[in-house]
């Protein structure tokens, strides 16, 4: 690889100048808290964020540093004439990376909670630049930088933190972390040496993989041979959490390729579900049976895998929800693949509101609060809504988890002024609002009255986008066998010219993916009402 210039550097950072990167030295110095609140939050993040995440590849080698940094710290200070041992400037970013992620699960308002994540975090990259991560990257960066957009998703900028795992990722790579023990040069042929290794690169894999199925784009990723890091006693006794997650990590790399144009056939879908749904059992025997707990700790791990396990297979069924023919899946075993779809979606519910109801964990967690919310919105345009009691009842229980700790959309400048707990992304925010009209009116929006400025305003220009999505939860509801309440007698027909045929085309075609695109990233095109109902009546047609 030296030829293709991944080698180590002794080049500068190319983005700063020499009297920048100075200054910011002083300013470091001076960014880090009293020792009592650093180890405060050290323990928040090892009790909380360590556990379901495991960001730092060796946790007590960190806090062990981290002490030996902070009585030095303060032998410095009464004794300047000494010297410190110091750390390098990688490992002071790693730290103020674990402050800005453990304030996010502090007790603090938003507001402060955010502020000084925020502080903590431009710290850390302060931090990564003096150590010119970009050029001579070390295991050090890589877990800051892992660290980062972990918080960057929590701060619901989903977007920015898959952008910088993608860095993360090649930056890894440039290290040779994907490759196997027995061809990389720069480490010797011993497994044990290895480890920390091999953590790192599928602790990168795990957020990857997870936030690009989100997005529904391939991970990075996509080819590794590292082999995964097991504890001696992961064979015999269980997988513990972490490496649950890393196999869960290694199947959906296998079973989902999202930018691939070949679709994999019903066979190859039951089968990759299987092999997912079999992780539950080879767990630790504290993590596989509510009842053999032992800990809160354990018991949202054990709420945790099934939850990440039930989205992961209703993933891989998704292609029964999209609309038309498959190679491979017949009508029969495409009604089994939506059945098991559903079935997935109510236990990823259920399983996230069950971590809600024990900590705060699932709802200032981006991932977790994406998997439960957007399964609960797919449920809905699917019709569970309307025709499953419990669907309806955790539907309930989820929009009043999230609205009750959600804070208000705010697009100005500056932190939100709210006393709520979180704030949820544009995304997100669209999906909750979705959800709530789905679950008291049946559509997607509720619409406001002509007359009202504000509705008035936006109406060219969002109307027929929720029109668009209102005639897909009408489609979706008549393949599932309900009629929607819609009221034709009171809605003007328009006629439908040759230039209206496209629109046609292009609506029957809409998918009840289709439509949770929409609502998730906006993907709609214009159609008018005339046109949503005689589609609407075309449809109602075919199914009698």
């Amino acid at each position: 690889m030296p030829i293709l210039g991944l080698q180590v550097s002794s080049a500068s950072y190319p983005f700063m100048s020499k009297d920048h990167m100075n200054k910011i030295r002083h300013d470091i110095a001076s960014a880090l808290p009293s020792d009592r609140d650093v180890l405060k939050a050290f323990q928040i993040y090892k009790q909380i964020v360590q556990p379901f995440w495991g960001l730092l590849i060796d946790v007590e080698d960190f806090e062990r540093k981290l002490c030996i940094y902070l009585e030095d710290r303060v032998a410095t200070t009464k004794h300047p004439a000494n010297g410190g041992k110091g750390v390098s400037s990688a490992w002071l970013g790693m730290l103020f990376a674990v402050l800005a992620v453990a304030n996010n699960y502090t007790e603090y308002s938003y507001q402060k909670r955010t502020a000084t994540s925020q502080t903590f975090m431009q710290t850390s990259f302060h931090c990564l630049r003096l150590a010119n991560f970009m050029i001579r990257p070390s295991l050090e960066s890589l877990q800051a930088l892992l660290i980062l957009g972990f918080v960057l998703a929590n701060d619901m900028k989903a977007e920015a933190s898959w952008a910088l795992l993608g860095l993360t990722c090649r930056l890894a790579q440039a290290l040779g972390l994907h490759l196997g023990s027995t061809e990389n040069p720069r480490v010797p042929i011993i497994t044990a040496s290895d480890l920390p290794r091999r953590k790192l690169w599928w602790t990168i894999v795990w957020q990857d993989s997870l936030l690009s199925l989100s997005f529904d784009r391939s991970p990075i990723a996509v080819m590794t041979r590292c082999q995964l890091p097991l504890g001696p006693t992961a064979l015999t006794e269980g997988f513990s959490y972490t490496e649950a997650m890393y196999h869960l990590c290694r199947k959906i790399l296998e079973g989902v390729n999202n930018d691939s144009n070949s679709q994999p056939d019903y066979d190859q879908i039951i089968a990759h579900s299987i092999d997912v749904e079999n992780l539950r059992e080879q767990v630790r025997s504290e993590l596989r049976l509510k009842d053999s707990c032992k800990t809160v700790q354990d018991r949202l791990q054990h709420y945790a895998i099934r939850l990440h396990t039930s989205f992961v297979v209703s993933v891989l069924c998704r292609p029964a929800l999209r609309r038309g023919q498959h190679a491979g899946i017949d009508p029969n075993q495409k009604r089994i693949l939506a059945d098991k779809c559903k079935q997935n979606l109510t236990e990823t519910v259920r399983m996230y509101l069950k971590m809600h109801s024990l900590s705060v964990i699932p709802t200032r967690s981006w991932a977790f609060t994406y998997h439960g919310l957007s399964s609960a919105v797919l449920l809905g345009i699917l019709g569970e809504t309307k025709t499953n009691p419990e669907v309806r009842e955790l539907q309930g229980n989820l929009i009043s988890a999230l609205s009750a700790t959600a804070a208000r959309e705010n697009t100005s400048t500056g932190l939100p002024k709210s006393d709520k707990d979180i704030e949820l992304s544009g995304p997100l925010s669209r999906a909750l609002v979705a959800l709530k009209n789905i679950y008291d009116h049946g559509w997607v929006v509720e619409r406001k009255p002509a007359g009202v400025p504000e509705a008035q305003m936006m109406q060219d220009q969002d109307q027929t986008q929720f029109e668009q999505q209102d005639a897909a939860i009408a489609m979706a509801s008549m393949q599932n066998g309900i009629m929607p309440p819609m009221d034709y007698a009171s809605q003007p027909m328009m006629s439908m010219g040759v230039s209206d045929a496209p629109l046609v085309d292009q609506t029957l075609d809409m998918s009840p993916m289709d439509l949770f695109d929409s609502i998730f990233w906006g993907e709609c095109s214009p159609l008018s009402s005339g046109l949503i109902l005689t589609i609407a009546r075309s449809i109602s047609n075919e199914q009698s």
